[in-house]
């Protein structure tokens, strides 16, 4: 029988997001009130043209701020999506259940210290409780660290995938 399993958690905004925010409303503020004095004086209906492009401007960089992961669990499989806006998807991570090495709850002072070809940070946030990471090697990333934040569904999907080692490593690590 297939199992399947998903999951959605939204990025939480940090300060650059909220920096984007602020210097995107800010310059727009500065651009219309600019745009209200050249409309008096020369342009007329250009400057209305100019205004809507500002407001559709406006709303497309604060829209592509909300980011979504969506967790696909599929027979032991996972796949993750980034989900930009709910306008946009693209799988950011794909892997068998089998080719993962490690599965483990995330620690950042442990793995600090080591090195990886590439980092995917598909959680809410990197300050939270409860992450997971899980490592894997690809021949086009290489050495893979994903971090995550499963629920138990979806992180006990995964675990039915997981080659023996690496489910007895798993349980070892949580047992502590």
């Amino acid at each position: 029988m297939d199992t399947f399993v998903e999951q959605i958690v939204a990025r939480q905004k940090g300060v650059k997001e909220y920096a984007i925010i602020f210097s995107s409303i800010t310059l727009a503020v500065i651009v219309t009130y600019f745009l209200f004095g050249l409309a008096l004086a020369f342009i007329g209906p250009l400057a209305f043209l100019l205004l809507v492009g500002i407001v559709y401007g406006m709303w497309w960089i604060l829209t592509n701020l909300n980011i979504e992961y969506e967790y696909s669990v599929t027979n032991g499989d996972i796949d993750i999506d980034q989900i930009t806006a709910k306008r946009k998807r693209k799988r950011i991570v794909s892997v068998a259940g089998q080719k993962i090495e490690s599965l483990e709850p995330y620690n950042r002072r442990e793995f600090a210290g080591r090195k990886f070809d590439r980092q995917v940070m598909a959680a809410p946030s990197a300050d939270i409780d409860e992450l997971w990471c899980f490592t894997y090697r690809s021949k086009k990333n290489g050495h893979t660290l994903v971090i995550f934040q499963p629920e138990d569904r979806v992180l006990n999907a995964l675990k039915s995938g997981l080659s023996a080692l690496v489910l007895r490593e798993t349980n070892k690590k949580t047992a502590q």
